[in-house]
Protein backbone atom coordinates (compact mmCIF):
# COMPACT_ATOMS: atom_id res chain seq x y z
CA UNK A 1 0.00 0.00 0.00
CA UNK A 2 1.29 3.57 -1.30
CA UNK A 3 0.84 6.61 0.44
CA UNK A 4 -0.08 8.43 3.96
CA UNK A 5 -2.02 6.91 6.81
CA UNK A 6 -4.61 9.15 8.03
CA UNK A 7 -6.22 8.98 11.32
CA UNK A 8 -8.70 11.62 13.02
CA UNK A 9 -7.48 14.08 10.77
CA UNK A 10 -6.29 15.18 7.11
CA UNK A 11 -3.73 17.79 8.86
CA UNK A 12 -1.25 15.43 7.62
CA UNK A 13 -1.84 15.17 3.88
CA UNK A 14 1.36 15.43 2.21
CA UNK A 15 1.41 16.68 -1.76
CA UNK A 16 3.39 14.02 -3.21
CA UNK A 17 1.41 11.51 -5.28
CA UNK A 18 0.41 8.72 -2.96
CA UNK A 19 -3.34 6.80 -2.41
CA UNK A 20 -3.99 8.21 1.14
CA UNK A 21 -5.04 5.56 3.12
CA UNK A 22 -8.26 6.84 5.71
CA UNK A 23 -8.18 4.87 8.36
CA UNK A 24 -11.12 4.38 11.38
CA UNK A 25 -13.99 4.71 8.90
CA UNK A 26 -16.86 2.74 10.29
CA UNK A 27 -20.29 2.32 8.07
CA UNK A 28 -22.50 3.34 10.89
CA UNK A 29 -22.43 7.03 12.32
CA UNK A 30 -19.41 8.22 9.76
CA UNK A 31 -21.17 11.45 8.69
CA UNK A 32 -18.57 13.34 10.64
CA UNK A 33 -16.11 11.52 8.64
CA UNK A 34 -16.97 13.37 5.55
CA UNK A 35 -14.71 16.65 5.73
CA UNK A 36 -11.45 14.51 6.22
CA UNK A 37 -12.33 11.61 3.55
CA UNK A 38 -12.80 14.76 1.12
CA UNK A 39 -10.18 16.23 2.04
CA UNK A 40 -7.46 13.59 1.30
CA UNK A 41 -9.85 12.66 -2.09
CA UNK A 42 -9.12 16.40 -3.42
CA UNK A 43 -5.50 16.06 -2.64
CA UNK A 44 -4.94 13.12 -3.66
CA UNK A 45 -6.84 12.45 -5.92
CA UNK A 46 -7.08 8.11 -4.92
CA UNK A 47 -8.18 7.61 -1.29
CA UNK A 48 -8.57 3.93 0.51
CA UNK A 49 -10.94 3.13 3.31
CA UNK A 50 -9.62 -0.56 4.61
CA UNK A 51 -12.64 -1.99 6.02
CA UNK A 52 -12.43 -5.32 8.41
CA UNK A 53 -15.55 -7.14 6.99
CA UNK A 54 -17.57 -7.07 3.53
CA UNK A 55 -20.07 -3.98 3.31
CA UNK A 56 -23.97 -4.56 2.99
CA UNK A 57 -25.11 -2.53 0.13
CA UNK A 58 -26.83 -0.07 2.31
CA UNK A 59 -23.80 0.22 4.33
CA UNK A 60 -21.51 0.78 1.36
CA UNK A 61 -23.92 3.41 -0.29
CA UNK A 62 -23.38 5.42 3.31
CA UNK A 63 -20.09 5.64 2.53
CA UNK A 64 -20.03 6.35 -0.71
CA UNK A 65 -22.71 9.25 0.45
CA UNK A 66 -19.37 10.82 2.00
CA UNK A 67 -17.89 11.63 -0.98
CA UNK A 68 -21.28 12.91 -2.66
CA UNK A 69 -24.81 12.17 -4.11
CA UNK A 70 -24.62 8.45 -5.80
CA UNK A 71 -25.23 9.04 -9.73
CA UNK A 72 -27.90 7.52 -10.99
CA UNK A 73 -26.57 6.17 -14.99
CA UNK A 74 -29.02 8.08 -16.97
CA UNK A 75 -28.15 10.24 -20.49
CA UNK A 76 -29.79 12.09 -23.20
CA UNK A 77 -30.27 10.09 -26.12
CA UNK A 78 -29.83 11.05 -29.93
CA UNK A 79 -33.66 10.72 -30.16
CA UNK A 80 -34.57 13.08 -27.55
CA UNK A 81 -35.35 10.61 -24.42
CA UNK A 82 -33.10 9.06 -21.85
CA UNK A 83 -31.91 6.15 -21.61
CA UNK A 84 -30.53 4.24 -18.59
CA UNK A 85 -27.01 2.54 -19.24
CA UNK A 86 -25.87 1.25 -16.01
CA UNK A 87 -27.49 0.09 -12.91
CA UNK A 88 -26.90 2.58 -9.52
CA UNK A 89 -24.58 -0.36 -8.15
CA UNK A 90 -22.42 -2.36 -10.73
CA UNK A 91 -21.27 -5.52 -10.66
CA UNK A 92 -17.51 -4.93 -11.62
CA UNK A 93 -16.21 -8.80 -12.61
CA UNK A 94 -12.85 -8.30 -14.14
CA UNK A 95 -12.29 -12.25 -13.49
CA UNK A 96 -15.64 -13.23 -15.72
CA UNK A 97 -14.45 -15.13 -18.95
CA UNK A 98 -16.17 -15.12 -22.25
CA UNK A 99 -15.95 -18.14 -23.52
CA UNK A 100 -16.63 -18.88 -27.21
CA UNK A 101 -19.94 -20.57 -26.46
CA UNK A 102 -21.22 -17.16 -24.23
CA UNK A 103 -19.85 -15.25 -27.23
CA UNK A 104 -22.14 -17.30 -29.82
CA UNK A 105 -24.92 -16.48 -27.20
CA UNK A 106 -24.48 -12.64 -26.92
CA UNK A 107 -24.12 -12.07 -30.17
CA UNK A 108 -19.95 -11.15 -30.45
CA UNK A 109 -20.34 -8.23 -27.64
CA UNK A 110 -17.67 -5.69 -27.52
CA UNK A 111 -17.18 -4.02 -24.35
CA UNK A 112 -13.74 -2.41 -24.54
CA UNK A 113 -10.34 -2.19 -23.42
CA UNK A 114 -7.37 -5.08 -24.75
CA UNK A 115 -8.53 -8.33 -23.06
CA UNK A 116 -10.15 -10.48 -25.35
CA UNK A 117 -11.56 -13.24 -23.29
CA UNK A 118 -11.77 -10.61 -19.91
CA UNK A 119 -13.66 -8.29 -20.98
CA UNK A 120 -14.51 -6.35 -17.52
CA UNK A 121 -10.49 -5.82 -17.52
CA UNK A 122 -9.42 -2.66 -18.58
CA UNK A 123 -5.49 -2.53 -18.32
CA UNK A 124 -5.08 0.58 -19.91
CA UNK A 125 -5.18 4.16 -18.68
CA UNK A 126 -8.70 5.76 -18.77
CA UNK A 127 -11.24 7.82 -16.74
CA UNK A 128 -14.21 6.61 -16.04
CA UNK A 129 -17.70 7.56 -17.22
CA UNK A 130 -16.65 10.68 -20.13
CA UNK A 131 -19.22 9.39 -22.65
CA UNK A 132 -21.72 11.01 -20.58
CA UNK A 133 -22.51 15.22 -19.99
CA UNK A 134 -22.23 15.15 -16.53
CA UNK A 135 -19.30 12.30 -15.69
CA UNK A 136 -19.17 10.74 -12.96
CA UNK A 137 -16.60 12.79 -10.17
CA UNK A 138 -15.55 9.85 -8.04
CA UNK A 139 -15.47 6.49 -8.44
CA UNK A 140 -16.51 4.21 -5.25
CA UNK A 141 -15.05 0.35 -5.97
CA UNK A 142 -15.86 -2.48 -2.81
CA UNK A 143 -13.50 -5.59 -3.29
CA UNK A 144 -16.04 -8.75 -2.84
CA UNK A 145 -13.86 -11.62 -4.20
CA UNK A 146 -10.09 -11.74 -4.72
CA UNK A 147 -8.04 -13.92 -5.99
CA UNK A 148 -5.38 -15.42 -4.05
CA UNK A 149 -2.71 -13.13 -4.64
CA UNK A 150 -4.81 -10.35 -4.66
CA UNK A 151 -5.47 -9.88 -8.68
CA UNK A 152 -2.50 -7.40 -9.32
CA UNK A 153 -2.53 -3.59 -7.85
CA UNK A 154 -5.11 -0.70 -9.58
CA UNK A 155 -2.64 2.07 -10.58
CA UNK A 156 -2.73 5.26 -10.90
CA UNK A 157 -1.47 8.71 -12.77
CA UNK A 158 -1.68 12.14 -12.03
CA UNK A 159 -3.15 14.04 -14.57
CA UNK A 160 -2.62 16.92 -12.52
CA UNK A 161 1.52 16.83 -13.02
CA UNK A 162 0.77 15.62 -16.32
CA UNK A 163 -0.58 19.03 -17.43
CA UNK A 164 2.04 20.94 -15.05
CA UNK A 165 4.87 19.26 -16.97
CA UNK A 166 3.85 20.61 -20.44
CA UNK A 167 6.00 23.54 -21.58
CA UNK A 168 4.37 26.92 -21.80
CA UNK A 169 3.99 26.50 -25.67
CA UNK A 170 1.86 23.29 -25.13
CA UNK A 171 -0.61 24.79 -22.10
CA UNK A 172 -1.51 27.55 -24.64
CA UNK A 173 -1.78 25.32 -27.51
CA UNK A 174 -4.41 23.15 -25.43
CA UNK A 175 -6.43 26.32 -23.87
CA UNK A 176 -9.64 25.80 -24.98
CA UNK A 177 -10.01 22.78 -27.10
CA UNK A 178 -12.64 20.11 -26.47
CA UNK A 179 -12.47 16.32 -26.61
CA UNK A 180 -15.67 14.53 -27.97
CA UNK A 181 -16.61 11.38 -26.84
CA UNK A 182 -18.74 8.76 -27.50
CA UNK A 183 -19.65 5.24 -25.77
CA UNK A 184 -18.66 3.61 -29.17
CA UNK A 185 -15.85 5.70 -30.34
CA UNK A 186 -15.37 3.42 -33.47
CA UNK A 187 -11.64 2.10 -32.38
CA UNK A 188 -10.54 5.62 -32.61
CA UNK A 189 -7.18 4.98 -30.75
CA UNK A 190 -5.96 1.11 -31.54
CA UNK A 191 -5.24 -1.59 -30.02
CA UNK A 192 -7.80 0.07 -27.81
CA UNK A 193 -11.06 -1.82 -28.77
CA UNK A 194 -14.65 0.10 -28.93
CA UNK A 195 -17.77 -0.59 -27.17
CA UNK A 196 -20.80 -1.37 -28.87
CA UNK A 197 -23.97 -1.85 -27.29
CA UNK A 198 -27.71 -0.33 -26.41
CA UNK A 199 -25.41 2.72 -24.61
CA UNK A 200 -24.99 3.81 -28.55
CA UNK A 201 -28.07 5.35 -28.53
CA UNK A 202 -26.64 8.13 -26.10
CA UNK A 203 -25.94 11.97 -27.82
CA UNK A 204 -21.59 12.93 -28.36
CA UNK A 205 -20.56 15.07 -26.07
CA UNK A 206 -17.62 17.35 -25.44
CA UNK A 207 -15.52 18.13 -22.52
CA UNK A 208 -12.49 20.28 -22.06
CA UNK A 209 -9.39 19.25 -23.18
CA UNK A 210 -7.68 20.70 -19.59
CA UNK A 211 -10.23 20.63 -16.53
CA UNK A 212 -10.36 22.62 -13.32
CA UNK A 213 -11.26 20.68 -10.61
CA UNK A 214 -14.79 22.08 -9.18
CA UNK A 215 -13.33 21.95 -5.44
CA UNK A 216 -9.00 22.46 -5.40
CA UNK A 217 -8.92 24.21 -8.22
CA UNK A 218 -6.26 22.36 -9.68
CA UNK A 219 -5.96 22.01 -13.23
CA UNK A 220 -5.43 18.31 -14.95
CA UNK A 221 -5.28 16.93 -18.47
CA UNK A 222 -8.95 15.07 -19.30
CA UNK A 223 -8.38 12.31 -21.76
CA UNK A 224 -10.27 8.83 -21.93
CA UNK A 225 -9.05 7.33 -25.32
CA UNK A 226 -11.09 4.35 -24.79
CA UNK A 227 -14.19 7.01 -25.59
CA UNK A 228 -12.88 9.91 -27.52
CA UNK A 229 -13.12 10.30 -30.90
CA UNK A 230 -11.44 13.66 -31.74
CA UNK A 231 -10.97 17.05 -31.31
CA UNK A 232 -13.36 19.53 -32.06
CA UNK A 233 -12.82 22.22 -34.51
CA UNK A 234 -9.42 20.15 -35.49
CA UNK A 235 -8.39 17.54 -38.13
CA UNK A 236 -9.37 14.34 -37.08
CA UNK A 237 -6.04 12.68 -37.76
CA UNK A 238 -3.91 15.83 -35.87
CA UNK A 239 -6.74 15.86 -33.19
CA UNK A 240 -5.78 11.87 -33.03
CA UNK A 241 -2.31 12.65 -33.29
CA UNK A 242 -2.39 15.26 -30.14
CA UNK A 243 -4.48 13.23 -27.75
CA UNK A 244 -1.97 9.97 -28.47
CA UNK A 245 0.89 12.12 -27.86
CA UNK A 246 -0.49 13.82 -24.43
CA UNK A 247 -1.29 10.62 -23.10
CA UNK A 248 2.06 9.21 -23.79
CA UNK A 249 3.28 12.02 -22.00
CA UNK A 250 1.12 11.36 -19.16
CA UNK A 251 2.09 7.72 -19.21
CA UNK A 252 5.64 8.13 -19.15
CA UNK A 253 6.44 11.10 -17.21
CA UNK A 254 3.75 11.61 -14.42
CA UNK A 255 3.90 10.16 -11.17
CA UNK A 256 2.39 7.20 -10.48
CA UNK A 257 1.00 4.91 -7.31
CA UNK A 258 -0.67 1.79 -6.98
CA UNK A 259 -2.63 -0.15 -5.35
CA UNK A 260 -2.62 -3.77 -3.77
CA UNK A 261 -6.08 -4.97 -3.08
CA UNK A 262 -6.54 -6.74 0.24
CA UNK A 263 -10.68 -7.95 1.12
CA UNK A 264 -12.89 -5.79 1.33
CA UNK A 265 -10.88 -2.85 0.69
CA UNK A 266 -13.14 0.64 -0.29
CA UNK A 267 -11.12 2.45 -2.89
CA UNK A 268 -12.39 5.64 -4.23
CA UNK A 269 -10.12 8.05 -6.90
CA UNK A 270 -11.13 11.38 -8.45
CA UNK A 271 -11.88 11.22 -12.04
CA UNK A 272 -11.14 14.99 -12.45
CA UNK A 273 -7.74 14.51 -11.30
CA UNK A 274 -6.31 10.96 -12.04
CA UNK A 275 -6.32 7.92 -14.76
CA UNK A 276 -6.39 4.56 -13.75
CA UNK A 277 -6.30 0.94 -15.26
CA UNK A 278 -6.52 -2.48 -13.45
CA UNK A 279 -3.76 -4.82 -13.54
CA UNK A 280 -4.79 -8.66 -15.12
CA UNK A 281 -1.76 -10.61 -13.39
CA UNK A 282 -3.72 -13.63 -11.87
CA UNK A 283 -4.91 -16.40 -13.24
CA UNK A 284 -8.42 -16.86 -15.96
CA UNK A 285 -10.65 -17.73 -14.48
CA UNK A 286 -9.79 -16.85 -10.75
CA UNK A 287 -12.45 -14.73 -9.13
CA UNK A 288 -12.20 -10.98 -9.35
CA UNK A 289 -15.55 -9.09 -8.51
CA UNK A 290 -16.08 -5.42 -6.92
CA UNK A 291 -19.41 -3.56 -6.19
CA UNK A 292 -18.84 0.18 -7.50
CA UNK A 293 -21.09 2.89 -7.31
CA UNK A 294 -20.21 6.64 -9.12
CA UNK A 295 -20.32 9.63 -7.44
CA UNK A 296 -22.21 12.44 -9.30
CA UNK A 297 -20.12 14.84 -10.81
CA UNK A 298 -20.58 18.56 -12.70
CA UNK A 299 -20.12 19.15 -16.24
CA UNK A 300 -16.44 19.54 -17.03
CA UNK A 301 -14.96 23.22 -17.43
Amino acid sequence: MSGETLGGDAAALVDEFAVAEVCGVDPVGIEQDSVRVRAALARYGVVCLPMSRALEDSELQVVAGLFGAIKDPIGRTVHGGYYQYDKRRQIIDTGFVLTDELREQLGDPTFGGLDDRRPGLFETYHCDDTFTEEPAGATVLHARDLPPSGGGPTCFIDMRSAYEMLDASMRQRLEGLRVVYAYNNEDAFPPRRAARGPAEVLVEVAHPLVRTHPVAKTRALFIDLDRATHIEGMPIAEGQSLLQELQAHAEANAPACQHEWRAHDVLVWDNASVQHKASGNFKEGEPRCFWRYMIAGERPV
